[in-house]
């Protein structure tokens, strides 16, 4: 397809905004003159019973109207044969989505939260359940109107009858209810996915969670100040004990602010990548589908209710990439709308879909004999190439997506929209950190470490360089890429690190206060530092092999004896590290690894007391996870 193109009567004027087979397309209404967005369906043999399956799938969602939700208007075939595609047609949302770095107040907050509200309290009466609100499926219309996308994975309750088979489902876990993780989601849930979405807007981060992925009310934060009331019931264990959509509607109609205060979101580039897609495999549970997402997402069995077959392969995920303009601001030119130019806030993207592997590149390293690329050391905010000579690795060079801005530095340097921050180089060690004009809490960082010394072949600030030129060149170009393949549902990525220590787990440690950690990329890392003394706990996760260090002891924990591995002394003088083995896999390269839970104690004086400390904390941590 090219920009002037026409499926049916639709005028291509921009894309594609996502590549493969799957792509997206702004385009032109040529008959009633409207922006519409398009959104190629991937059917399984292009037949027209495949087409007349989706387009009856895209007559049962387009019967639903609301104002604040997306409108699907069309499916449409374009071509003959083998060569045929098919398309859905959307309303095209210029306003942005919620997924971005902003910090609202409370009431601003409710003003959101009361719209959708109103959209959920319809879709509940027609019996259907959304499934993933979040504030990546909340767009914004620059009137200021809040619209819910994304109906990939909504599904019929009460015992409505389904299109489809049983199949799983995909939710995010920062924004599920608890019973949604057992495969049991209810109108509540959404409530609850609301709530959890209305407290990210206002702190920043969605509510910390404890054992049962249950809300710890106790650790909510004071920003949220007259949500607190409405908040606290939305985000209740038991459903039953939430208001239902309609009454939080209600709720948040009253503290509501008025929408002229609504703060302009930040830009992201048009490119931003499609947030779900369904991909054909064999489920192991029993279904014939599994729904893979570029969000962080855990599998369920669901009754899904818009996903026939292999028709619905992409047919029903509305959520679309958009141009985000500044809400006030000057109406799109609906007829040909010109691409955004590329911008800091949405230079990440998904934080838990962000692949660091893409920002590195293998053949910039010739001056080695040999240049590997890993994924599998240390956290999964990084990826690093090994350098080799005669086999030996000589030198690591890494790339760690980081949750923190860019440092102070006394050489900076910018190209295009990147700024490099230059740290003086040491012995062993050269460091660059970089970020997009415009990011905020976001950046990355190169290092280029020796192994070998003595066979580095040029300055390890050459070689950072070397990677960094590669990392520029990419984010002039747009977002980072998505994983590719995700993370497998059972893996450590999708959880919370700082949801394993709870307050009285906590407690055991002097001066730690439970509710004030600082929490790293992806929060898959969680540190807490005591005001009364030198503890510090750190939690993070880390892959690849297991650590063969001469001082390690191996020991079992917990009532299902995961294994661990004990490291004295490992991070300095008075610290202790404990390993807990979370589960064994098989990378892309077939090298055996394993996902591991880190509790790190540091400034317990006594090395004893250290390891005694941190195996204690790394029990609870292990007690908290969920079955490998």
């Amino acid at each position: 397809m090219r920009r002037g193109e026409r499926v049916g009567k639709y005028r291509l004027t921009e894309g594609p905004v996502e590549g493969g087979r799957g792509a997206v397309w702004f385009a032109v209404d040529t008959e009633l003159g409207r922006s519409v967005v398009l959104k190629r369906a991937l059917l399984e043999d292009n037949s027209q019973a495949d087409f007349d399956e989706l387009l009856a799938e895209a007559r049962a969602l387009a019967k639903f109207s609301h104002p604040n939700v997306v409108t699907l208007y069309d499916a449409v075939r374009a071509g003959k044969g083998k060569k045929a595609t098919f398309w859905l047609v959307m309303e095209h949302v210029t306003g942005g989505s919620l997924d971005v770095p902003v910090k609202m107040a409370p009431e601003l907050a409710a003003h959101i939260g009361a719209q959708i509200a109103g959209a959920l309290a319809a879709l509940h009466e027609k019996g259907i359940v959304h499934c993933d609100v979040k504030p990546g499926n909340i767009v914004i219309t620059h009137d200021r109107v809040a619209k819910l996308t994304d109906f990939g994975a909504a599904y019929r309750v009460d015992g409505s009858e389904t299109i489809t088979p049983n199949g799983p489902v995909s939710l995010t876990p920062f924004f599920a209810a608890p019973e949604a993780f057992r495969g049991a989601p209810e109108r509540a849930s959404d409530v609850f996915s609301l709530g959890a979405t209305m407290y990210w807007l206002v702190t920043g981060t969605p509510p910390l969670r404890g054992a049962g992925r249950v809300v710890r009310m106790e650790a909510l934060s004071p920003r949220v100040g007259p949500l607190g009331g409405v908040l606290t019931a939305m985000l209740q264990r038991d459903p039953g004990a939430r208001p239902t959509a309609a009454e939080a509607l209600g709720a948040l109609t009253e503290l509501a602010g008025p929408p002229e205060r609504f703060p302009t979101l930040p830009p992201a580039p048009a490119t931003t990548r499609y947030t779900a897609t369904l991909a054909h495999s064999e489920d192991p549970a029993g279904g014939p589908w599994r729904r893979t997402t570029t969000t962080a997402a855990a599998l369920v069995r669901r009754r899904p209710l818009l996903t026939a077959g292999a028709a619905a392969v992409v047919a029903l995920a509305i959520s679309v990439p958009f141009i985000v303009l500044s809400l006030g601001g000057e109406a799109e030119d609906t007829a040909d709308p010109s691409p955004a130019r590329p911008s800091g806030a949405g230079f990440i993207g998904e934080p838990r879909t962000a692949d660091p592997c893409a920002l590195l590149n293998t053949n910039v390293f010739q001056r080695y004999g040999e240049a590997q690329l890993d994924r599998d050391l240390g956290n999964f905010n990084r990826c690093d190439v090994v350098l080799k000579d005669r086999s030996e690795e000589v030198v690591d060079v890494r790339v760690e997506l980081d949750a923190d801005s860019l440092p102070e530095g006394v050489t900076r340097k910018t190209t295009g929209r990147v700024t490099v921050v230059e740290r003086a180089a040491e012995s062993d060690q050269c460091e660059r950190v970089m970020a997009v004009t415009g990011a905020r809490d976001n950046s990355l960082r190169v290092t280029a470490a020796a192994r070998a010394p003595a066979d580095v072949k040029e300055p390890l600030c050459e070689t950072a360089d070397r990677a960094t030129g590669v990392a520029i060149k990419l984010l002039n170009r747009g977002e980072i890429p998505r994983r590719s393949p995700g993370f497998p549902a059972n893996s450590l990525a999708h959880l919370d690190a700082c949801t394993l220590l709870d307050v009285k787990a906590l407690e055991k440690v002097p001066g730690i206060d439970a509710r004030e950690p600082e929490v790293g990329f992806g929060r898959w890392e969680c540190q807490w530092k005591s005001t009364t003394s030198e503890y510090e706990v750190d939690l993070r996760f880390d892959q690849g092999d297991l650590p063969r260090d001469k001082s390690a002891r191996s020991t079992e924990l917990g009532d299902r004896h995961r294994q661990a591995i004990v490291l004295p002394e490992n991070e300095g003088r008075g610290s202790c590290r404990v390993e807990v083995v979370h589960r064994e896999y098989t990378g892309l390269d077939r090298v055996q690894g394993t996902e591991r839970v880190a509790l790190v104690i540091k400034g317990a004086g006594a090395k004893d007391r250290s390891c005694e400390l941190a195996t204690e904390l790394a029990g609870s941590a292990a007690a908290a996870l969920p079955p490998a």
